[in-house]
């Protein structure tokens, strides 16, 4: 046999080296080309879902019969003798964003109220039960068929305090009204 025809096994080793370093490169470039490829659709995924969600809104639909206490002129009247009660409670109910007319003695010949009375007519049925949500429980409404969306509140013997104050809400704002164009 002649030397040309058979390989030294050293020749023979190296070549498997190199042929399973080849193979193990190529399986370790495979792994990451898929690694690659899930991360991309996954990713491409998250951003398909995002786009069909709609917008968070930010404002919630207008409504033209919702009052605001800025809109709510209130009458505060004192049904007791407590000297100064409807003075430091139209103070309080100023605070809340209302808009206090007349502070005085109740002119009504109606019977003193337990609590309080949020006395309007049916023009000012909305502005009543928002200026009755910060008046203390055992408030009642009292619909006296006047004209004008104007509310009275008697205050009496058993009234204390307005309810307490709340934490602004996270309730969106109103949007604003629709153009008539």
């Amino acid at each position: 046999m002649s030397e040309y025809t058979t390989e030294s096994p050293a020749s023979v080793a190296a070549r498997q080296r190199r042929r399973r370093s080849l193979l193990t490169i190529g399986v370790i470039l495979l792994g990451l080309f898929f690694a690659f490829w899930y991360g991309l659709s996954y990713y491409e995924a998250d951003n398909k879902a995002r786009a069909s969600r709609p917008p968070a809104p930010t404002c919630r639909p207008f409504d033209a019969t919702e009052v605001t206490p800025a809109e709510v002129t209130v009458n505060v009247y004192n049904a007791t003798s407590r000297t100064g009660l409807a003075g430091s409670t139209a103070k309080l109910i100023t605070d809340r964003g209302f808009v206090v007319d007349k502070v005085s003695n109740d002119p009504s010949t109606r019977k003193t109220p337990a609590v309080a009375e949020v006395r309007f007519g049916p023009a000012g049925a909305a502005a009543a039960k928002l200026v009755a949500s910060v008046m203390p429980s055992g408030t009642k409404l009292v619909n006296d068929k006047r004209k004008g969306t104007g509310v009275d509140v008697a205050l009496g013997t058993k009234f204390k305090a307005l309810k307490p104050a709340t934490a602004p809400s996270q309730e969106l704002p109103m949007c604003p009204a629709p153009s008539a164009t």
